[in-house]
């Protein structure tokens, strides 16, 4: 169903055509698009850097500010080194054509994000999905198909962005160590709101040593832009010297590229806007019942016609929620997709539980 344009976004607020309604579809999870203290970062970074980084950092586009904050962001995490992207679509398109080859065994869960997707056929390597979630599946994927493969690449998310569900990582550690292959982690929807400070999902599941590569983006609990892969020395600047998206776009604006290191400082530091968003979700699924314990709060529906119908109520209620269809999902399985942020507050909650429960009733 198509709104009119999203005028304007404030905290948990969102202006469509000339209705203020109450966003829950924004993945702005922990409220820093607006957050004072980052926006007066970004605001003095402009000013010291200008707008845009004009060039390539391959070419004139380079500057301290990106090293920087690779070095930190790659520090907070844990791992060696990290390269910047403009997104995480661009991150996650690029990585398979500069990592694999021809000789390569790409496996990814069943609901992977269509970013991964499109990198894996961007590169010559072989894709294989296992269903969501099965570990004894990937198992029977890999005693299948590893054998005749010079290397092995196995990718996951924390947490899945339509089902809101998290990986079985200590399991599938077990199957990376055993075949030797590489793992990926894309760390979307998780980074900023898990681990010690934020430093993410796979650190609150000791992970990582285990798993070779991070992916994060930005746009989400940053409330930014651009994406980091974050890997030892040697996948960093094979992507560096290697590829393609990285060495010909022109680079993030630098007051991005600093206010992604701002935001992970107060991030570290204040644990207040974490604990607001876990009494939110907690708060939402005493309302209403949800397989989901995280963030992402999915609504199975079913039918998609039914599930627009539940959207219309909730919009003509003041309730900015989406619903979403096949080929996003799977087919029958149309729902709506509830994000919970700190920005939320307990009445907003618990007025829109009211008019979910009303819209299925009616």
């Amino acid at each position: 169903m198509d709104l009119p344009l999203i005028l304007h976004k404030k905290h948990s607020l969102a202006t469509v055509g000339n209705q203020q309604m109450v966003n829950f579809t924004s993945n702005d999870y922990l409220g820093f698009s607006d957050n004072e203290e980052l926006k007066a970062h970004v605001k003095h970074a402009l000013d010291l850097y200008g707008l845009g980084a004009t060039g390539s950092r391959r070419l004139s586009g380079n500057h301290q500010v990106y090293l920087e904050t690779e070095a930190h962001i790659a520090r907070w995490i844990g791992k060696p080194a990290g390269v910047m992207f403009n997104s995480g679509y661009q991150m996650n398109g690029a990585i398979f054509s500069t990592l694999a080859s021809k000789s390569s065994l790409i496996i990814t869960d069943k609901l992977i994000h269509a970013s991964i997707i499109d990198g894996v056929q961007n590169s010559e390597a072989q894709l294989v999905r296992f269903r969501h979630n099965d570990v004894h599946h990937l198992s029977q994927v890999l005693k299948k198909y590893a054998h005749n493969k010079t290397d092995i690449y196995i990718v996951i998310e924390s947490i899945y962005s339509m089902d809101g569900d998290m990986s079985p990582l200590l399991a599938i550690i077990e199957l990376k160590k055993q075949y030797q292959a590489t793992l990926i982690v894309d760390e979307a929807h998780s980074i900023g709101l898990y681990g010690n400070g934020g430093n993410g999902w796979v650190n609150q599941h000791s992970g990582l040593d285990d798993v070779d590569v991070m992916l994060l983006a930005f746009g989400k609990s940053f409330g930014l832009s651009g994406a980091m892969l974050v890997s030892n020395q040697e996948i960093v600047q094979r992507m560096k010297a290697k590829c393609r998206s990285y060495i010909y776009s022109t680079a993030l604006p630098l007051p991005i590229a600093s206010g992604i290191k701002k935001a992970s400082e107060i991030i570290s530091e204040r644990n207040d806007l974490n604990q607001k968003l876990n009494k939110n979700i907690r708060l939402f699924k005493t309302l209403i019942s949800t397989t989901s314990n995280t963030q992402i709060q999915p609504i199975i529906i079913g039918d998609k016609d039914t599930a627009i119908q539940v959207e219309r109520k909730l919009l003509e209620r003041g309730f900015f929620c989406r619903s979403v269809h096949h080929p996003t999902v799977p087919k029958g399985e149309s729902r709506l997709r509830i994000t919970i942020t700190s920005a939320h507050t307990a009445t907003q909650i618990k007025a829109l539980a009211e008019a979910i429960n009303n819209a299925f009733v009616q």
